[in-house]
C-alpha cells in the first residue's frame, strides 16, 4: 500500500523531473548559509519595493492620459495605449533573453497584457460605425489570445499560459453568448474545459495556475448544474456532483475543489431543508443538524486535505 510518505516522495520526484532540478542543487539549497538566507531575504524586500514603484509610475502615466484624453487625437489615443502595449510586449520579450533582466519580464507581460487589449478596443471604438460591441470584444480576445498563445509555445512561460487561458476562455465564452447558446450550457462546457486545463497544467511546470482553473472551472460548472437541475425531478444529482468534486480534490490533490465541493455540499443541503422543512417543526430542527452537519464538513475537510492533498507524511 502507498503511504503518505511514498507519495510525497513520488511528488518530488515529477517536480525535480519537470524543472530539471539536479540531486547537487537540492543538496545544495539544503545547505545554505545564514549569509545566503539573508541575500535572499534583502532580494525579496529588493523586488517587493520595485513591484510596488512600478505600480505607481504605472498608475501616475495612465493618470495623465486621463487627464489628456479629451484633447488627443485618434492617433495620440492609440499611440498611448495599443502603441504603448505593444512596446511594453517588446521589452518583456527582450527581458526573456537576458539573464539579468528576466525577473522584469513577468510584470511587464502583465502590464502589456492590460495595455494591449485596452487599445484593440480605443482602435476599434476610433474606427467603428456602430454594431455589436461584443463583436469588438471578440475580436479582441482573438488577437491576444493567438499573440500570447504563440508567445507562450515560443517562450514557455507561466504568465504567458495564464494570459493565454484567460483571452481563450473569454473568446469562447462571447462566441457562445452571440451564439445564442443557453447560459448554463456555457457554465458547464466552460467549466469542464478549465478543470481539464487544470488537470493538464497540475503535470506541467506551469502547475501554479492549476488551483485557479480548478477553482473557477468548479465553480463555473457547479453554479450552471444548479440551475439547470433546480425545481427538476433530478436535482438531487447536484448533490452527487458536489460530492464527486470532493473525490476529484482527492485525486488530483487540490484544496481549491475541495473548497468548491464542500460548501456546494453544505449550500445544497441548506437549500433542501430550507425547501421541504421551512414551515414545520423539522426547520429548527433541521437547522440545528445543519449547524452540526457544518462543524463535521469543516473537520472531514481538514482531514481529507492533511491525508490526501497536503500530503504532509
Amino acid at each position: 500500500m502507498m503511504t503518505n510518505r511514498d507519495d510525497a516522495l513520488n511528488d518530488i520526484i515529477a517536480l525535480m523531473k519537470n524543472h530539471a532540478i539536479t540531486i547537487d542543487e537540492i543538496t545544495g539549497a539544503l545547505h545554505d548559509s545564514a549569509e545566503v538566507q539573508a541575500k535572499k531575504g534583502s532580494s525579496i524586500l529588493a523586488r517587493l519595493f520595485g513591484y510596488i514603484g512600478g505600480l505607481f509610475i504605472v498608475s501616475g502615466v495612465a493618470y495623465f492620459i486621463g487627464m489628456q484624453w479629451d484633447e488627443m487625437g485618434t492617433v495620440a489615443r492609440i499611440l498611448a495605449t495599443l502603441g504603448l502595449g505593444y512596446c511594453v510586449f517588446i521589452m518583456a520579450i527582450t527581458c526573456t533573453t537576458r539573464p539579468s533582466l528576466e525577473k522584469a519580464a513577468t510584470p511587464l507581460f502583465l502590464l502589456a497584457a492590460l495595455l494591449q487589449p485596452t487599445g484593440i478596443l480605443v482602435t476599434l471604438n476610433e474606427f467603428s460605425r456602430g454594431g455589436n460591441p461584443a463583436h469588438g470584444m471578440l475580436f479582441m480576445c482573438c488577437v491576444m489570445a493567438i499573440q500570447q498563445g504563440f508567445t507562450f509555445w515560443a517562450k514557455d512561460r507561466t504568465v504567458l499560459a495564464f494570459t493565454t487561458i484567460f483571452f481563450g476562455a473569454f473568446f469562447f465564452a462571447i462566441a457562445f453568448d452571440l451564439m445564442q447558446v443557453d447560459a448554463n450550457l456555457i457554465g458547464v462546457v466552460m467549466g469542464l474545459s478549465l478543470t481539464c486545463i487544470g488537470w493538464s497544467l497540475g503535470k506541467s511546470k506551469h502547475q501554479s495556475l492549476a488551483p485557479i482553473c480548478y477553482l473557477f472551472g468548479s465553480m463555473m460548472f457547479l453554479c450552471a448544474m444548479g440551475d439547470w437541475l433546480r425545481n427538476t425531478p433530478i436535482e438531487i444529482l447536484f448533490l452527487g456532483l458536489a460530492c464527486g468534486t470532493i473525490f476529484l480534490s482527492t485525486v488530483v490533490r487540490s484544496g481549491a475543489l475541495l473548497t468548491v465541493g464542500t460548501l456546494a455540499t453544505l449550500a445544497y443541503v441548506g437549500y433542501f431543508m430550507n425547501k421541504h422543512f421551512a414551515d414545520s417543526l423539522a426547520g429548527p430542527i433541521g437547522l440545528v443538524l445543519l449547524g452540526v452537519l457544518l462543524i463535521g464538513a469543516g473537520v472531514l475537510a481538514v482531514r481529507i486535505n492533511n491525508k490526501y492533498i497536503k500530503q504532509t507524511g
